[in-house]
């Protein structure tokens, strides 16, 4: 994973990590008592490059409007002056005393102190730079909502001629920041909402044409075309508040869901520790400007205390939401204080006095609550069916061990698998799939009861383990097996349906019983739709892919199709109410945009959920010929 979230941070930062690290490496080897070397001539150098980075981080301040640059700038600027000059006595002191320990320790400070500065300076640039993407966006977002009062073509003509610059000043600042990110998951976000917003402003010109035109004809149909409007409006929205979100991240942890949970505290209890220094020189700076790097380091902070909460036991996990819901509060309270100029006021000041203590309190909870994670354990269950059957299967063989009560909360997780995956069956299969859930529950129980009498290691205890095994891997077989199933069933003709609506919007006029037919084709339609995203969501819950980002693509898959299939149905009863107008030919895009939706959702579902049982596979493979699956 790259150290620094843009390329230019990275390029400039790089070089001088490197130097330090030399820095170190001498400094280590002089500890035998050995000299150190005249290095005069790269510190002057190094002296000269960060005077030349004061310089230009001073003009960018004063010709700066940013309130936050201008903040944020100066304390950055003089922690890497400070560094630079510790440097240059250091150069001084071990010219003239190589063996001066005070020299050394003078300047490993010097030489960390500028890595850290100068990244500080770099990310208060960064930040600046990505405020003015923020403002482009924020200004196009507010002015989409413009399109819910049009109701003449001209007021259209002038709403795209204004939107026009707006929206491509956005695509390209967007575009060119996407390039500029080193963690790969973060560009392909922006450019998978940019992309989405491009091909939505066609979509948001159309459906405010045929509203306005319905308009002028009666308004027949009216309802249906402002809704198909506004869900546009809302899509767009969207994407652009998923391109101001992550235009803003700067981390990634791109393996925690894979991780184990240890790994992931241990990651989120140090970046706590590194971020609260910029988050306290923040709160004590009643002069602070909010939206700054010390508003964004309380936020991350809170971020990660978060993360931890929803990883440790109770009562710590308890505490630790508690505490963040409390220090969210209290911080946009503080900030929007000092937006309105009133930072230095007895409200503001008692609000940051206690952020402060509060944060601190925090800091300490987590401490204490990832302590006792190493010692005791997390006590969660697994991601998957395939992670829940396997801390199952260990309680199972040594019930005796502690686990926290993993092995229970796993099969207390896989028997909700297998009923929540038996409501979308029927006939026989559902209920031996029920039956087998009440099985595993009824042993469970049994053998909790005897676990709290003492005789977990009893004959029946063993008995009841070993039934109790083996019922689960029945579970498992029966719910990958169902999964399977109902992905052919859902996917076998994935545009069917919509087919069929469509040829049913554009029946001709003088057709019998055109109404009729259209309500009961959207009924067959709206269904099937419900079939496809429920089964998404099934497979994505206890399906046997173990990829956090395949799953949560299933998820907004599923997501975005059942918020598009209400629109189609109204796209389509325009069409059958107006089926003279040549305008609502304008009504194919969101048709088109369903249907694209749909291969696409075939193939994730598809590739999100391998099945192991050999005899569905062919069904699969004829579903998704570009699946491999595995022998």
């Amino acid at each position: 994973m790259p150290s620094f979230h843009t390329k230019t941070i990275e390029q400039i930062l790089d070089p001088v990590a490197q130097q330090v690290s030399v820095l170190v490496v001498l400094h280590e080897a002089s500890e035998d008592g050995s000299a150190m070397p005249d290095l005069s001539g790269q510190i002057s150098a190094v002296n000269a490059a960060v005077q030349n980075l004061v310089k230009v981080g001073r003009d960018t301040t004063n010709s700066s409007k940013d309130a936050v640059l201008k903040q944020d700038m100066p304390p950055a600027l003089v922690k890497v002056e400070a560094a630079s000059n510790g440097l240059l006595e250091a150069s001084v002191m071990l010219r003239d005393d190589p063996y001066s320990m005070p020299g050394r320790k003078t300047l490993i400070d010097g030489a960390r102190g500028i890595l850290g500065g100068t990244a500080q300076l770099l990310l208060v640039f960064d930040q600046a730079e990505v405020r003015k993407i923020l403002r482009r966006c924020q200004g196009v977002l507010d002015y989409i909502c413009v399109a819910e009062v049009i109701e003449v073509m001209g007021d259209l003509v002038t709403f795209v001629k204004n939107l026009t610059p707006g929206m491509t000043g956005m695509a390209n600042m967007v575009s060119a920041r996407a390039k500029e990110l080193t963690f790969q998951v973060h560009r392909e976000l922006l450019e998978k909402h940019l992309d989405s917003v491009k091909n939505t402003v066609p979509l948001l010109v159309s459906a405010i044409k045929i509203t306005v035109t319905t308009i002028s004809q009666g308004g027949q149909g009216l309802a249906e075309a402002k809704e198909n409007r506004n869900y546009v409006i809302r899509k767009m929205s969207y994407d652009i508040r998923e391109i101001m979100r992550v235009l803003q991240l700067t981390t990634y942890d791109e393996d925690d869901w894979a991780m184990d949970d240890l790994t992931v505290l241990k990651k989120a209890q140090d970046n706590i520790t590194n971020q609260m220094a910029r988050a306290t020189e923040w709160l004590t700076d009643p002069n602070a400007a909010p939206g700054g790097i010390g508003e964004s380091a309380l936020r991350q902070i809170l971020a990660d205390a978060k993360k931890v909460a929803d990883r440790v036991n109770e009562p710590y996990a308890g505490r630790i939401k508690q505490a963040v819901e409390d220090l969210t509060e209290l911080t946009d309270k503080l900030a929007d204080l000092r937006a309105n100029g009133q930072g230095k006021t007895p409200e503001a000041l008692q609000l940051s006095h206690a952020i402060n203590a509060k944060l601190n309190a925090l800091q300490k909870l987590v401490d204490d609550a990832v302590q006792d994670a190493v010692k005791n354990g997390t006590g969660k269950p697994a991601n998957t069916l395939t992670g829940k059957m396997d801390q199952a299967q260990a309680w199972l063989a040594n019930p005796s061990v502690n686990d926290k009560g993993v092995g229970r909360k796993a099969i207390e997780g896989l028997v909700a698998e297998g009923r929540r995956v038996a409501q979308n069956l029927s006939g026989p299969e559902k209920r031996e799939l029920e039956q087998l859930c009440n099985d595993v529950d009824s042993l469970h129980k049994q053998l909790d009861a005897l676990i709290r009498k003492g005789q977990g290691n009893s004959p029946e205890a063993r008995a009841i383990r070993q039934q109790l095994a083996m019922k689960l891997q029945q579970l498992q077989q029966k719910i990958e097996k169902a999964l399977a199933n109902q992905v052919v069933d859902s996917f076998m003709d994935p545009t069917g349906p919509l087919a069929q609506l469509d040829r049913a919007a554009k029946a001709p006029a003088d057709a019998p019983n055109r109404q009729q037919t259209y309500e009961s084709k959207a009924h067959i339609f709206l269904k099937h739709s419900k079939q496809m995203t429920d089964t998404a969501h099934a497979v994505a819950a206890a399906g046997s892919c173990p990829d956090k980002k395949i799953v949560g693509e299933l998820n907004a898959t599923a997501n975005e199709v059942a918020e598009m299939t209400p629109q189609v149905v109204n796209a389509g009863k325009i069409l059958l109410m107006l089926p003279e107008n040549a305008l609502m030919i304008l009504v194919i895009p969101i048709l088109a945009l369903m249907e694209g939706a749909v291969p696409l959702f075939k193939g994730k579902i598809i590739y999100a959920h391998v099945p192991k049982d050999i005899r569905v596979q062919p069904a699969v493979k004829l579903l998704c010929p570009s699946v491999s699956l595995p022998a």
